[in-house]
């Protein structure tokens, strides 16, 4: 039997956010959305954070430090 990674597991209980972030990746390559420096430092290269998963293309660009903060943040608020 194949082991099943975080990775899947995470996204089996997160349809909403793979979906926002397959949207993301598509807009992406397409030339759609540009990538921007993280809106915190301004460092570079950013990753897309959704504030809104029902809204796959409006992300903030959030340097990976600054991305895992804010995850941690909201962990903390409940």
């Amino acid at each position: 039997m194949a082991k099943v990674t975080p990775q899947a597991r995470w996204r089996e209980r997160n349809p909403k956010a793979r979906w926002a972030h397959m949207c993301l990746a598509s807009a992406l390559r397409r030339g759609l959305v540009e990538r921007g420096p993280c809106e915190i430092c301004g460092k570079e290269p950013a990753e897309g954070h959704h504030d809104d998963y029902d809204k796959p293309g409006i992300v903030r660009w959030l340097c990976r430090k600054h991305h895992k903060e804010h995850h941690a943040r909201e962990r903390k608020a409940g």
